[in-house]
């Protein structure tokens, strides 16, 4: 691997590096301030704390078909790609991904909204699911154009499609808790200005096959249930018996379904007598959500064991 002299010389003087991003951070700040972002991102600041789209007139109008998105976007790139050109060593001072077909950068993030620009490269897209999250997404696209495929789930859990155009100008509002677009081939690069916002309190996110409609699977809607999940998970590989109690009181508390089941399981690995007896007490809560699959998990572990038996004895007999 040939490593660029001017790079290997930051080795053992960094110093411009980080007068460079320094730099970068200084043009951020300016930009933030300018007369037609400051109204934008104080917007985004309100809806991000539940406000309704409506009464955020700056941060709305990029999404309505005049143009401004388009303005917004190209003031972006005018000024950070001067910077760059300035500033050889410089890195946007952003989040930003790109996996090969999709560049991802988040423009700013104020409480649950985010607003942020992608591009996908021109190209043809499979897919063999769909995900379904309790959210709404507003895009803008500024160029580009593509085919891509609208999908709802109905009432009756059939996965209805509809064929649609996407390309510069166009504008598209999704209730990402029932409706999904999935760009199946980029003629030119696309780039859409992307507004998200999730419920206040999400439900899980749904993964389902697109052949036949079937869960695949379910992952947590919020961040912080996704958190609790994975801590639960956690002390269970780390067999921390002591945590038993606390997972099988939380198993019957309003939580979410998926932390629930989560603290159900690993409360039955770490304490056998306190997982079974929390699975009864949910089995036999004819109101549960969970009840059914904790009855047919409880009937199923006793057929496997019915020593289990005692552990339900004068306390949750279902």
């Amino acid at each position: 691997m040939r490593v660029d002299p001017a790079i290997a010389a930051l080795r053992g003087d960094p110093a411009p590096q980080w007068r460079a991003q320094a730099a970068m951070v200084a043009v951020c700040d300016a930009w933030r301030s300018e007369a037609r972002v400051a109204p934008v991102l104080a917007d985004l600041g309100r809806y991000g704390r539940a406000a309704p789209l409506a009464d955020c007139p700056a941060l709305a109008g990029l999404f309505d078909a005049g143009g401004a998105a388009a303005r917004f976007a190209g003031r972006f790139c005018a000024v950070f790609a001067l910077a760059l050109r300035r500033e050889r060593f410089g890195q946007l001072p952003f989040r930003h991904n790109f996996d090969g077909a999709l560049s991802t950068l988040l423009l700013a993030r104020v409480g649950t909204a985010q607003l942020t620009l992608t591009a996908q490269e021109s190209g043809e897209y499979e897919a063999a699911s769909v995900v379904f999250s309790d959210a709404v997404r507003h895009d803008a696209v500024i160029a580009g154009a593509a085919h891509a495929r609208v999908t709802r789930r109905a009432a009756d859990g059939a996965l209805v499609h509809r064929e649609t155009r996407v390309e510069a100008g166009s504008r598209h509002t999704l209730d990402l808790a029932g409706e999904a677009l999935f760009v199946r081939h980029v003629e030119r690069r696309l780039v859409p200005l992307r507004l998200q916002r999730p419920a206040d309190a999400p439900g899980a996110a749904r993964e389902y096959a697109l052949a036949d409609g079937a869960l695949i699977q379910q992952a947590a809607g919020a961040m912080r249930d996704s958190r609790h999940e994975m801590m639960l998970a956690l002390l269970g590989r780390m067999k921390r018996r002591e945590a038993a109690p606390l997972m099988a009181a939380i198993a019957g508390e309003q939580r979410p379904d998926s932390l629930r089941w989560e603290a159900l399981r690993e409360a039955l690995a770490l304490d056998t007598a306190q997982g079974f007896a929390a699975l009864c007490r949910v089995a036999r809560a004819p109101l549960d959500p969970l009840a059914a699959p904790a009855g047919a998990l409880r009937a199923q572990l006793i057929e496997a064991h019915p020593q289990l038996l005692a552990f339900e004895e004068g306390q949750c007999r279902a």
